[in-house]
């Protein structure tokens, strides 16, 4: 129950701080719904190629802009000289992986659902059950971004180029589950198939669980380096 709160502590930590400067939320917002407004008006508003392409146009704008957050993740400690007196508080290393994914994760949920209301008014979706499909696979992939995301950002927070250094490393990385989430959006918003569902949920927890173990495992190395 102690590691737990003190993974909660340093989300809190985290969160407070964006809170506070609202920086990262409002800008990543707006990329988001820049990202909807682009692809609506490229492609014919409401028409069937437009609806069928919809899926991937919605990931885009859900994953993509998170990037913004994952580059500012360890920005503040970095910049504050605060990093290395978290690394090394008396811990483990793991619970410092664990708290910046749950902020990565909190944060990244709070702008999905804001950007999934803008999309179903944007592309005239009907807001029936079948979107609550689409929240849990918000919530599962949110989980896996956070976590690969948080690890190479870790690696790459000293880096001067770490903002075009991070995309080049970690969407080959989640590919698996971006390819899940767009397919299974497809299957119930398009087509509404509910068949293969369940299989592409499966996809996207085993990953979710792989690397938050693997992150969690590797993190010490990570900020030791």
């Amino acid at each position: 129950m102690g590691q737990l709160k003190l993974v909660w502590l340093l989300a809190i930590k985290d969160l407070k701080i964006e809170y506070r400067s609202r920086q990262a939320f409002l800008t990543t917002l707006f990329f988001a719904a820049l990202i909807l407004v682009v692809f609506n008006f490229a492609f014919d508003p409401g028409s069937a190629s437009t609806r069928d392409a919809s899926p991937g146009i919605l990931w885009v704008a859900l994953l993509f802009p998170g990037m913004i957050q994952l580059n500012r993740s360890f920005q503040s400690e970095t910049e504050e000289g605060t990093l290395q007196g978290i690394v090394l508080a008396p811990v483990d290393r793991g619970i410092l992986f664990l708290g910046k994914v749950l902020a990565n994760w909190l944060f990244l949920l709070a702008i999905d659902l804001l950007i999934l209301a803008v999309f179903i008014v944007f592309f005239n979706f009907a807001p029936d059950p079948s979107f609550l499909w689409v929240i849990l696979f918000m919530f599962l992939v949110g989980a896996g971004f956070s976590a690969v995301g948080t690890v190479f950002a870790a690696m790459v927070t000293n880096v001067r180029i770490r903002e075009v250094l991070l995309p080049i490393l970690l969407f080959p990385i989640i590919v698996p589950i971006i390819l899940a989430a767009v397919n299974a959006t497809r299957e119930v918003l398009i087509h509404q198939d509910f068949s293969t569902v369940e299989r592409w949920l499966q996809l996207v927890v085993a990953f979710d669980v792989i690397f938050l173990a693997a992150g969690f495992l590797v993190f010490d190395y990570v900020v030791g380096e």
